[in-house]
């Protein structure tokens, strides 16, 4: 075979193959048309239909297993979403000819409609400003049940709370939401002891909160707080010596909390430390106790709230008394942002001019995600602390905090 000749088979053969593929993208584009015609959806308008979609419905979905989200829709345009242990007010109108439009106490979410022409009871709903779209069916229609063929999204939809939603009610301190938090702190410390400025910390404190509700507007909280510290710089005779992986003391209260009128929550209980340090240098190695009270407002552009606290020794100590307590804010952003900040103050009672009180003060930012149908906060705060102990005490404070939501186990 010549040169030319073998060039000429090549060719064709090249040819043949670009022919086959051309052949096979046409078919490709022709099957996919045909999936594409096999459903065929058509805008549900009229005021009338989508009243009558609506009104009186049950919506649910499943977030995760065994966690199903539930959505009354009444006649009189109030809603309820329940999830998580939570309930979440709602309104909800049609707006014009296409739209549906709810509003919870940070947002308002429009949602257009379409209506599969080829699967009975079967709908998908437009968010009007993001563009997401939820698949969902109706599965009996006096009344009707609508159920989620599609997974929730951050802006919920009719069945599921949205993100700005939960991360609202997370910030509610009579919430009865579970969640399982864990906070990591990174301290700088200053003071009149040589070398003060340079000593550093670094803990972090697991927290959780199981809310047991005692009526629709009263919750009991137990809450024990686990500080886990990495490595801390505590002052000696000879200077300052780091102390490595450590369990610190162990605090915990036990409240209930009120939600009045008005936005109002009132609560009040007992706060206490025990002695479960694994290290002198980390711990008080006393019994404390006391009251604790609280008095928050939440109103629709978030929470302000304050936390005061007492605690004495009553077993193993030399007459310790500590003041302290939490403030604590939330403005409400979009998309389950917000701005916050929770800082921790104290004063003790017992120690010399200059050293008694602690207190910060701090801005940070949240955010709240439905990740795999489930919420989960996360937090960055920044202290300043303003006044500090003038012998050692803490200057400046990161917090990072996670906060996955939990089933309630009742």
């Amino acid at each position: 075979m010549t040169e030319r000749s073998a060039a000429r088979g090549v060719m064709k053969t090249k040819t043949q193959t670009w022919e086959a593929a051309v052949v096979a993208f046409v078919l490709l584009i022709s099957s996919a048309g045909v999936c594409l015609h096999a459903e065929e959806w058509a805008p549900l308008d009229g005021a009338d239909a989508l009243r009558d979609l609506v009104a009186g419905a049950t919506a649910e979905i499943e977030l995760k297993p065994g966690e199903v989200a539930v959505g009354q829709y009444r006649a009189d345009g109030t809603a309820t979403i329940t999830a998580w242990g939570e309930t979440y007010a709602r309104t909800w109108e049609v707006v014009g000819d296409d739209r549906v439009c709810y509003s919870s106490l940070t947002e308002t979410n429009c949602f257009t409609f379409e209506r599969n022409l080829d699967v009975p009871g079967q709908f998908r709903a437009l968010h009007v400003e993001t563009g997401e779209i939820r698949i969902f069916r109706v599965t009996q229609t006096d009344p009707e049940v609508i159920t989620a063929d599609n997974g929730p999204g951050g802006e919920g939809g009719l069945g599921a709370p949205s993100a700005s939603e939960v991360a609202a009610a997370l910030s509610n301190p009579n919430t009865t939401m579970g969640t399982m938090s864990t906070l990591i702190d990174l301290i700088a410390y200053d003071g009149d002891l040589p070398d003060a400025g340079s000593q550093r910390a670094f803990r972090a404190t697991f927290q959780p909160s199981l809310p047991y509700p005692l009526s629709d507007t009263t919750n009991l909280f137990v809450r024990p707080l686990i500080p886990i510290i990495f490595s801390q710089d505590v002052p000696t005779a000879d200077g300052f010596e780091s102390v490595g992986l450590n369990l610190g003391d162990i605090g915990f209260d036990a409240s209930i909390a009120r939600t009045l009128s008005g936005g109002y929550v009132v609560g009040g209980g007992l706060v206490g430390t025990l002695p479960t340090a694994t290290d002198d240098a980390l711990g008080l190695d006393q019994w404390l106790l006391g009251p604790e009270v609280l008095v928050a407002k939440v109103a629709k552009w978030g929470v302000l709230g304050l936390l005061v606290t007492h605690q004495w020794d009553v077993a193993g100590g030399d007459g310790t008394s500590i003041t302290g307590g939490q403030y604590f804010y939330t403005i409400n952003l979009k998309n389950g942002w917000q701005i916050n900040g929770s800082p921790v103050y104290s004063y003790n009672h017992n120690a010399s001019s200059g050293n008694a009180w602690t207190f910060p003060i701090a801005f940070g930012f949240a955010k709240t995600s439905i990740l795999g149908g489930r919420p989960w906060k996360f937090n960055l705060q920044y202290w300043h602390y303003v006044v500090a102990p003038d012998t050692f005490g803490p200057n400046n404070q990161i917090r990072i905090g996670i906060s996955p939501v939990v089933a309630l186990p009742w």
